[in-house]
């Protein structure tokens, strides 16, 4: 049953999704020389609208860990449940991390900061890819919670296939958003699921 704090939980996690996919779509409509093909969503914290990027990589951090929270509290405690909710409290330690460390534009990056920036944001999206899709198996079995489990597997699926392209510089500004997207969109999925009480 949920518990009301996990509906609070899932809440702050639901309006802290939103809110950085709104930063974000705020990024690419505002007059930057980034070339979303190309360039990362990072190198916007180079550019005249630092705040905004830092402001959304935050809100990712608060809508994965308050997820992990709310779904502690209503999920079995098993093996596979704590690999999804420990995956989701990396993916918003690496998120929090960013702001601090600017990227690097450079492949690979030459400066300390930029090499830190690289790490984070690479374990926050392994982590959260692994979170999503042992949740997704958990889900599977679970009555009402199965609705999530194909939807879960599907953002992982992408989530791992965008990532060797993007490891190798193919289209990685494409291939970057469309893991990023994938991942939003199953934190808000899941957040309004539970806020809703919808798996009781």
């Amino acid at each position: 049953m949920n518990r009301p704090t996990s509906s609070a939980y899932a809440a702050t996690a639901e309006a802290a999704i939103w809110l950085s996919a709104a930063l974000m779509a705020l990024l690419h409509v505002l007059p930057t020389p980034l070339n979303p093909v190309t360039d990362m969503v990072s190198e916007y914290a180079l550019g005249e609208f630092p705040l905004l990027a830092d402001g959304c990589f935050l809100a990712i951090a608060v809508a994965a860990l308050t997820l992990a929270l709310g779904l502690r509290d209503v999920l079995p405690a098993d093996r596979t449940v704590t690999t999804g909710i420990a995956g989701l409290a990396v993916t918003a330690l690496g998120a929090a991390v960013l702001p601090f460390f600017l990227t690097d534009p450079q492949s690979p990056p030459s400066s300390t900061h930029g090499r830190i920036h690289v790490t984070a944001a690479l374990v926050s999206m392994t982590s959260l890819t692994a979170a999503i899709f042992a949740l997704a198996l958990r889900f599977r079995a679970m009555p009402r919670w199965n609705r999530l489990a194909l939807p879960g597997f599907i953002c992982a699926g992408i989530m791992a296939a965008s990532m060797a392209p993007m490891l190798v510089r193919m289209w990685p500004g494409i291939m970057e958003r469309l893991l990023i997207l994938a991942g939003m969109l199953w934190i808000a999925m899941t957040s309004r699921f539970l806020r809703t009480g919808a798996g009781r």
